[in-house]
């Protein structure tokens, strides 16, 4: 077959062999329907050699793979995205900023120039228990946790202490 071709408006049906077909609905739809999965850029129901435009939304019913890199002009997500171990989640132009998984550890890693901010209107802190480590509110008390228990906080007028302070030298005034 070198050429197929279509009368507009029209809903035709072309077979290619006892597995594929391809349908043009009088819509303008065209549907190319085969069993043949894809494993590589030249196996599957459709094999395009050159570059693919599309204009508008494109839907992947499983699995999307690609090779090489992938650049998106905005990205939304429904769903989870999973990383493997030592996979990282990369933003910056510099690799600035990294999350990551070791197998381990847990990374949360600023390379780049600057501070790493947290900017929130009340802070917590946990453990897995979950048990409070650090707490700080917005205008407020900031308290260090000891097992879940409040140890040093300040107050509007200085620090509270629960407990024994142990120094080398202390000057009160």
């Amino acid at each position: 077959l070198t050429k197929l071709v279509f009368t507009t408006g029209v809903s035709e049906t072309a077979a290619f062999g006892a597995t594929a077909k391809m349908t043009l609905g009088s819509a303008g739809a065209l549907t190319l329907s085969s069993t043949t999965a894809s494993t590589s850029s030249t196996t599957g129901s459709l094999i395009v050699g050159g570059g693919v435009g599309i204009a508008d939304d494109l839907y992947v019913g499983t699995d999307l793979d690609v090779a090489g890199a992938t650049t998106l002009a905005g990205a939304s997500t429904t769903a989870d995205i999973t990383f493997g171990d030592n996979d990282k989640a990369i933003f910056g132009a510099g690799s600035d900023l990294q999350i990551y998984h070791d197998g381990s550890n847990s990374f949360i890693e600023d390379t780049g120039t600057g501070n790493l901010k947290v900017i929130a209107q009340d802070f917590i802190l946990n453990s897995q228990t979950p048990a409070n480590m650090i707490t700080a509110y917005q205008n407020a008390a900031v308290s260090l946790f000891y097992s879940g228990a409040a140890k040093l906080a300040t107050t509007s007028t200085g620090i509270d202490v629960t407990g024994t302070v142990t120094a080398d030298g202390l000057t009160v005034e």
